[in-house]
């Protein structure tokens, strides 16, 4: 089937290809007791199997797991994405997973190429920090990098928590040049001024962003890039996220084009 789709993908033009690559943004459902919160290991190995072809014939592979889908502050791992936080905030939030994406990246590692980690996840460790601790966003970032540095550019995850996956327990590497830091745009600032959410969502302003930058810039820690969602909402709320992220990393053509 793949090579029915390789084959399709480049018959318009040699030159000219539909699609550059797969985005895998695998998440489960609103109702807490739906089959679709438990990833199956048949979903897993598919996802894992196609990104190898895709990689060998060419193509982008990245993810875009949730926070709490690849946590750097947690060695536990489920399927389940019908799980709670350990922060004392917001316990009947039950949509917060345990790596289960550390999964393909213990077995295909070499097949992605970004992984874009969702800080704007609902009522996340992110969201925690800076909205209800009310850490310095900026200083968040940084603490987030670094830790990621300190444990060797990966997490620790306890496979054999879970049999069926016949892993052994095992440090899953996630290096700075494979990690996108995930931010929302305008819409997590409608979001957040909203009385029922009201810190539901973390905003990076600009300016937190750019500090960030500099300082892990300094200190040789950059990440691979930044990235927001949605293009869609660009401009919500006066807020110009591409605009932004293109100023800060001296894109021009990004920065003047929107």
């Amino acid at each position: 089937e793949f090579q029915s789709y390789n084959t399709q993908n480049h018959t318009l033009d040699d030159s000219f290809v539909l699609f550059d690559g797969i985005d895998w943004d695998l998440e489960g459902n609103d109702n807490l007791h739906h089959p679709n919160n438990e990833f199956t290991l048949e979903c897993l190995n598919q996802m894992g199997v196609l990104s190898q072809l895709m990689k060998n014939n060419g193509y982008i592979v990245t993810t875009a797991p949730p926070e709490s889908y690849l946590d750097i502050t947690n060695v536990n791992f489920s399927r389940f994405v019908n799980l709670t936080y350990p922060e004392p905030w917001h316990r009947e939030f039950q949509y917060h997973g345990h790596n289960v994406y550390a999964y393909i990246l213990a077995k295909w590692n070499d097949a992605i190429d970004l992984v874009f980690v969702q800080f704007y996840e609902s009522y996340s460790h992110a969201a925690f920090e800076v909205n209800v601790l009310e850490m310095n966003p900026s200083e968040f970032l940084v603490g987030y990098v670094h830790r990621l540095v300190s444990q060797g550019e990966g997490l620790n995850v306890c496979f054999e928590s879970d049999p069926s996956t016949e892993l052994n327990n095992q440090f899953v590497s996630l290096p700075l040049e494979k990690l996108v830091l995930g931010f929302a745009n305008g819409w997590a600032v409608e979001s957040n001024n909203s009385e029922d959410d009201e810190v539901k969502h973390v905003f990076f302003e600009k300016h937190a962003v750019e500090s960030a930058y500099l300082e892990l810039n300094d200190a040789q820690m950059t990440p691979r890039g930044f990235g927001f969602w949605v293009i869609e909402e660009e401009g919500k709320n006066d807020i110009y996220y591409a605009k932004y992220l293109g100023q800060i990393l001296g894109l021009p053509e990004v920065a003047n084009g929107f």
